[in-house]
């Protein structure tokens, strides 16, 4: 891009709205990880417990309970609703505004399903955490 007030040693013109395209100015972050030789800095508590360690990893191996037991019965009793709609020939027969109820029942009766199990493992995440805030508070 050429300026002939930059070839004369002054600063540049600012472009005027309506003429040309603007100028684009291209914006680096200076810290690049390759350039980085010192770890980042922590804000807050530079200094970490061996206790609040040992909380944080009995936390997460809560949740992670928490987690894998809430996946595990919301796979059985999806799996129970549906062998209940495939082998219950009586349900075939019952029909809703036409719609026999186990298609309603596939389209619709699994969303109660998932978001009771969300709401629960919502609270019981909840509660997991405030027990140990309260463990790590006391420390």
């Amino acid at each position: 891009m050429t300026d002939p007030d930059a070839s004369r040693g002054g600063p540049p013109a600012e472009p005027r709205r309506g003429q040309g395209k603007p100028v684009r100015e291209r914006v680096s972050s200076a810290d690049q990880p390759s350039n980085r030789a010192e770890p980042l800095v922590r804000v807050g508590a530079s200094q970490v417990s061996e206790a609040e360690t040992v909380f944080t990893r009995s936390l997460m191996r809560t949740q992670g309970r928490l987690a894998l037991a809430c996946v595990l019965s919301f796979v059985v009793v999806v799996a129970s609703v549906t062998f209940v709609i495939s082998r219950v020939p009586e349900l075939h027969d019952l029909s809703i505004g036409g719609v026999p109820l186990p298609w309603l029942i596939q389209a619709y009766g699994f969303y109660p399903i998932i978001i009771i199990y969300a709401v629960v493992f919502a609270v019981a995440a909840t509660r997991t955490e405030r027990r140990f805030n309260a463990l790590v508070e006391h420390e």
